[in-house]
């Protein structure tokens, strides 16, 4: 029995993960995505955190689900094996999923069929910025960054041992769990290590998979469940620091193994022979394919400390070696997908001084990565490549009686070149810059007003999908049963974005309210053209302008509290628009969405009750079909007690209680694969120290 086997085995048997340094409610939690912020209320920008008990409760096996109905946050699933972010209507390159403030290094953002590799079950916190941070985290991060952020490098001292573990259940897809967590250390020496275990099956669903609204022919699909949709996970981390009196350096190691199916009928061939079954049940099998993803990352980070005008340097690097393959139903593989990459970090942070009756505060910084692609088999559309960046920035905020101003610029240098020579490299320079300004009007209200100027360039797929083919040559992605076309002529993205928002925090009124434009000149998208080759779609990066505009809410009202008692009423949601230049729908939006949730505390009591209104996406956007409204009811139960030294949690979560039909208007396989329908999920936590 190997050592792999060992880790699994103690994961799924629920010995002692999860929030060892956040779980304390109390405790203020420290940014760490924004550089030069303490909280979230000291910085303009748009940005949530989640931690500790919230954060357990609201984990799930992707990060898109995690995030799912949260205002301006919404999941482009595809199938329960995948669930990508989507950041004010903006997905793919756009949006940067960061760990520890470095990329995940994975592929996810290359295709809607390939899943983030970081897990949300494993994070200490997650921090997610809405809107260009492209003056953090370069051109990838122009709609926004989710920070996940855990302890595999050990950032803090630790004196003696705590272990947290954790198993789950949940009935829809007959899933099953197990994390486990160990932090120790005897001062200077700190060591982590943490696995996670995890099965699923096909998920059940109120009906056909199939979406006969916009889908003819639904004789072959399956009904109650997903065909093909079922899957596994393994992760093991080893991390370790050492501390001393002005810093800390450390080094970590995991391996990620991923094993996921694509939703039946998804996944196309344009040269495959079509096939009779006399069993329907064989048929949806022949037509399943597989993801199996492998992932080995190390990280090196590490902390210094000066007592002079400089304060602090901080530093992290990681290399990653990432596969994986296609594997058709018979077993042979299809295509095998890898990507090598190196990426580093560099921040020098200032100590505040006064100057112009105000206080300064600032870091500045450098960002670069590296990495090399290659796809080799029948669905290799995209010619091997090799990405560079390398970007300078400079941020400063200003503090002054009842003001805050923040300011920054970025440059950056972005090469891509196809190791293919007969196509010509891309490369391009750019700037970002923004300015933004808090003002508070009382203790209780602050309103915040920010612009920034940002650019993306064009990524790889955007720019050499079939290029070099030929019709009747063209390749068929499998993720979207299309044939997609990139278009060398591509320029980058320029743009210019303004948030608005007003935060109150009182005894009676806890919440924000955000309102947002951003005008992209050369926004990059993939139409849906209308025409067919071979009964297969034609998909097309196409370029113009295009504005997205939207608003925020969450609003909070404790109306009742006595004795261990509280309870609370919460308002929820978000409005969303994007309209190209030529007067056409941004495609795959999200709608709107409106809810309502009650929450209520007592002792080692707590529970909340939501209802989720999504609104009927009637504007998907060209040759798109619509999506219908739904209502979400979702349900959680927990309660902690302590046993003999050990703390103790029980948690039941019911979720789509009301088992309704869901189609993500932001999945590009919404009419194969709805949400999840109706489950319970039961959880076990044991923590001790």
């Amino acid at each position: 029995m190997n050592w792999k086997t060992l880790f699994v085995l103690a994961g799924s048997c629920a010995q002692p993960l999860y929030l060892v340094a956040e779980e304390n409610s109390h405790l203020e939690h420290v940014l760490v995505t924004t550089s030069i912020h303490k909280n979230e209320a000291q910085t303009a920008l748009p940005l949530t955190v989640l931690s500790g008990e919230e954060l357990r409760r609201q984990a799930a096996s992707t990060i898109g689900e995690t995030l799912n109905h949260s205002p301006g946050l919404s999941n482009a699933s595809f199938g329960p094996g995948v669930g990508q972010a989507v950041i004010r209507g903006q997905q793919g390159p756009r949006v940067q999923v960061l760990q520890n403030s470095l990329s995940s290094l994975d592929v996810s953002s290359n295709s809607a069929d390939h899943a983030v590799s970081v897990e949300p079950i494993l994070a200490d916190s997650i921090e997610i910025l809405r809107g260009p941070a492209t003056l953090l985290y370069g051109g990838g991060a122009i709609g926004g960054v989710i920070n996940v952020i855990d302890s595999r490098v050990p950032n803090k001292a630790i004196n003696g041992i705590s272990g947290v573990g954790e198993i789950r259940h949940t009935s829809v897809d007959d899933g099953r769990s197990g994390v486990f967590r160990i932090d120790a250390g005897d001062g200077n020496w700190a060591l982590h290590i943490d696995s996670l275990y995890r099965d699923w099956g096909n998920p059940d669903i109120p009906g056909l998979a199939l979406n006969p609204r916009n889908i003819d022919d639904t004789d072959e699909s399956s009904d109650g469940y997903i065909a093909n949709a079922d899957g596994h996970t393994r992760r093991s981390t080893f991390g370790s620091a050492y501390h001393y009196d002005s810093g800390y350096v450390g080094l970590s190691y995991s391996e990620l193994d991923n094993v996921y199916g694509i939703p039946a009928g998804v996944h196309h061939h344009h040269d495959e022979d079509e096939v009779e079954h006399e069993d329907h049940e064989d048929e949806e099998a022949e037509e399943g394919v597989s993801l199996a993803v492998s992932q080995k990352r190390w990280d090196l980070a590490g902390d210094q400390h000066f007592d002079g005008f400089l304060e602090l340097l901080r530093w992290r690097l990681a290399y990653s070696d990432y596969q994986h393959q296609e594997i058709e139903a018979g077993g042979e593989i299809g295509t095998t997908f890898n990507k090598e990459a190196w990426t580093g970090r560099l921040e020098l942070a200032h100590r505040p001084f006064s100057q112009l009756g105000g206080e300064w505060h600032g870091v500045l910084g450098l960002q670069w990565s590296d990495a090399d692609f290659s796809a080799l088999g029948e669905e290799s559309f995209v010619p091997a490549n090799t990405t560079r960046q390398f970007g300078l920035f400079w941020l400063e905020d200003y503090h002054a009686n009842n003001w805050s101003i923040e300011a920054g610029m970025r440059a950056d240098l972005d090469r891509l070149s196809a190791k293919d020579e007969s196509i010509a490299d891309y490369d391009t320079d750019s700037m970002s810059a923004s300015i933004a300004a808090i003002y508070d009007f009382t203790d209780n209200w602050t309103t915040s007003l920010s612009f920034s100027s940002s650019r993306r360039a064009p990524t790889a797929e955007e720019r050499f999908s079939n290029i070099g083919n030929t019709i009747g040559s063209y390749v068929v992605h499998g993720a979207t049963g299309a044939i997609e076309l990139g278009d060398e002529n591509l320029d980058s993205e320029v743009a210019q974005n303004i948030d608005l928002s007003l935060r109150a925090d009182m005894d009676v009124l806890i919440g924000k309210i955000t309102a947002f434009s951003n005008h992209f000149q050369n926004f990059i998208y993939l139409e849906n053209t209308g025409a067919e080759l071979d009964d297969v779609e034609v998909l097309a990066y196409r370029q113009q302008d295009a504005t997205f505009q939207g608003l925020e809410y969450e609003l909070e009202w404790p109306f009742y509290s006595a004795g261990n008692q509280r309870y609370s009423l919460s308002v929820f949601g978000d409005r969303i628009s994007g309209e190209l230049d030529n007067g056409d729908d941004a495609p795959r939006l999200p709608p709107g969405h409106d809810g309502v949730r009650l929450n209520w505390q007592a002792q080692d009591w707590r529970a909340d009750l939501s209802v989720v209104y999504g609104k009927a996406q009637n504007q998907p956007g060209t040759n798109e079909l619509p999506t219908a409204s739904y209502q979400r009811i979702d349900m959680t139960v927990s309660r902690i007690f302590e046993l003999a030294k050990v703390e103790y949690s029980v948690m039941l979560k019911g979720r789509n209680l009301g088992d309704e039909e869901i189609r993500s208007a932001s999945s590009f396989i919404r009419d194969y694969a709805p949400e999840s329908g109706r489950g319970i999920e039961l959880a076990l936590q044991i923590r001790f120290e």
